[in-house]
């Protein structure tokens, strides 16, 4: 979108991070936004309760069923188009929700939104792999993943605040669009991919991808957002509920659900000198450890101080398998596969967030609906995948070592 001034490959400024970075914080924002005005959208639509709830999860479903075709489209149509049209996409259907009364069409604008998140989650994490290499790529998608903790934590705050109108007013967060859109249209070209003049950019360009790793990486992904997103969708109900004791109002709630997402971005932060000591797949490996161990405590012993440690732990380990998988994935992206990477990428991320809403009731049934069981189960499951994480990369160096070359 913006004029080079030489004919020269585009170099990425700082503005170009700043934009990036912005979007990267819409990854998120299907359904974080509107999510505190939940309970006024029922009483506006009452009797409709399951109708509602897809206004939260129809943008993750959509972007799970796109995120791919809308990578490969990326890959052929150019990925800063695909983010420039995906971004007009998600802010239109986005605000339009504003002016409807029918649920149905809310709910079809709903699935749209989804579709332009697919189009900017595949195209801008396609452009960081591009126009960044080496270490400038692993702080940079460091980065990524910490505006996507943060993105949620102020979304999710602007639309509780704007809840305080009515229930309209949260879907004006999407206008949020709109500077974002004029910031990439100011600071972004099509990248030249440029690692030729690198050490091993030729060779990068023409290898084909280890579809193994990918999948592997696709399925880390998997797992953790269905886990990560368990705890905004029963940990406010474990906390308010009055047979605990010291339970939590609504408000210290928040601030639990905000201390996950701080300590996400702060680990995210600092991945890169943690990657710079251990490689990337003994990272995820012991970030579903981390995450493990914070689920389980609730079950060992029920009460709001194992809550919090839960929240900790998991946004930390949150903070470390994210880039790991991205950094990883990055390192087998070409120009030709980058947004097909990216944006498979998207669509298990965002499959991970959709299976657990349809999960967690035969889930809480089989524990005669006990939420700390939940986390102990689903902890376990994430000490499981560390253990088998942390043997692999000790058993496999060829195919570990293959990461960290990213």
């Amino acid at each position: 979108m913006a004029k080079s001034k030489d004919k020269g490959p585009f170099k990425p400024t700082k503005l170009t991070l700043v934009a990036m970075l912005l979007a990267s914080m819409l990854m998120l924002m299907g359904g974080a936004a509107v999510a505190p005005a939940l309970p006024l959208i029922n009483a506006a639509f009452p009797d409709q309760t399951f109708a509602v709830s897809l206004i939260i999860t129809l943008p993750s479903l959509a972007v799970g069923l796109t995120g791919m075709v809308l990578g490969t489209i990326a890959d052929r149509y150019g990925k800063v188009r695909t983010l420039g049209v995906s971004l007009v996409v998600f802010t239109v259907a986005g605000v339009a929700s504003f002016f409807l009364d029918d649920l149905m069409l809310i709910l079809v604008m709903r699935f749209i939104v989804g579709v332009g998140i697919g189009g900017i989650s595949a195209a801008v994490t396609a452009l960081m792999a591009e126009y960044y290499m080496g270490a400038a790529r692993v702080k940079v998608l460091s980065y990524q993943v910490a505006a996507m903790g943060m993105g949620v934590l102020i979304l999710e705050y602007t639309g509780g605040s704007l809840a305080a109108f009515s229930w309209r007013e949260p879907f004006l967060v999407y206008l949020i669009g709109i500077p974002i859109l004029l910031l990439c249209i100011a600071s972004m070209r099509e990248p030249a991919f440029m690692q030729a003049s690198e050490g091993d950019g030729e060779a990068r360009q023409t290898r084909p991808a280890n579809k193994r790793l990918i999948l592997v990486l696709y399925i880390a992904i998997f797992v953790c957002q269905t886990m990560s997103f368990l705890l905004p969708t029963q940990m406010p109900t474990f906390l308010e509920d009055d047979s605990l004791a010291n339970h939590l109002d609504a408000s210290t709630v928040g601030l639990y659900l905000g201390a996950n997402g701080v300590m996400n971005a702060i680990v995210a932060l600092f991945y890169r000198r943690i990657v710079s000591h251990i490689r990337p797949f003994m990272i995820i490996g012991l970030g579903f450890g981390i995450m493990g161990l914070g689920m389980v405590a609730p079950m060992v012993s029920p009460n709001i101080y194992t809550a919090l440690v839960t929240m900790i732990l998991a946004g930390a380990g949150i903070g470390m398998i994210c880039p790991a998988v991205t950094n990883t994935l990055a390192g087998e992206a070409t120009s030709s596969t980058s947004g097909k990477i990216m944006g498979g990428y998207s669509t298990f991320l965002n499959f991970g967030q959709f299976a657990i809403s349809l999960l967690s009731v035969p889930l809480l049934a089989m524990v005669s609906d006990s939420i700390p069981d939940l986390f102990g189960i689903m902890g376990i499951v994430a000490i499981v995948v560390a253990v088998v994480f942390v043997l692999y990369c000790a058993k496999d160096r060829r195919f570990s070592s293959q990461a960290s070359g990213a």
